[in-house]
């Protein structure tokens, strides 16, 4: 009986060292994942790009869109931020529209087309700052590029991204002779009650961009 007692001691002692040998890793799951990277795509039915130009020496302004453009270089990530830094806008000059045939066929034809190799316009952003509010964005057009500010609003839970800013297109593009070719062609159109005929080189721009997940 005696030796029957120490052969269970034994195993209970065999068997408590055998669950103390274990590794905490082995005694517990893990719970913690890693944030995966998404990819995100334009919504482009939801997203739009505008432009404001201006007239007269009272400045009225003139606003349009750009029907058709592409966001290029979109790379997996989980937040806007980083999607907005990798990626390239591809804006088609042809898709320009405001509402007024006559005017837009003379910034396709006197504009755009007496610049160089602008049948598109590129633009990309450099760099976010730490708000989160405001951006340096780099622009090509007429063979020259421009890094100009933006200021921004992101919105991580719905995917919508608004930016606007200001460009020259005399001080930051050199367009001289397709800016002076357009003014001629608009010349009685940019007229102001003062009768002088002026036309703008300063051009606004903004955009809402709607990013969903892939």
């Amino acid at each position: 009986m005696k030796t029957l007692y120490t052969l269970v001691f034994i195993l209970v002692l065999l068997t408590s060292c055998q669950n103390n040998n274990k590794k905490p890793s082995d005694q517990q799951p893990k719970t913690t994942e890693k944030l995966q990277s998404t990819q995100w795509i334009l919504d482009e039915d939801n997203s739009s790009i505008h432009w404001t130009g201006y007239k007269t020496t009272g400045k009225i302004a003139v606003k349009g869109v750009f029907k058709t453009f592409k966001i290029k270089g979109v790379k997996p990530a989980a937040d806007l931020v980083s999607v907005l830094q990798s990626a390239q806008a591809e804006i088609n000059i042809y898709s320009i529209f405001s509402d007024n045939e006559e005017r837009d066929n003379k910034l396709i034809g006197k504009l755009f087309e007496n610049m160089t190799d602008t049948q598109k316009i590129y633009a990309r952003i450099e760099k976010i700052k730490a708000d989160g509010q405001s951006a340096m964005m780099t622009i090509n057009m007429n063979a020259h590029e421009k890094t100009v500010p933006v200021q921004l609003q992101i919105d991580e839970n719905t995917g919508k991204v608004s930016l606007s800013g200001k460009i020259d297109l005399l001080k930051d593009f050199e367009a001289i002779d397709a800016f002076e070719q357009f003014h001629k062609a608009c010349f009685n159109k940019h007229k102001g009650e003062d009768g002088v005929s002026k036309t703008w080189s300063e051009v606004g721009f903004s955009a809402e961009l709607v990013f969903k997940h892939k």
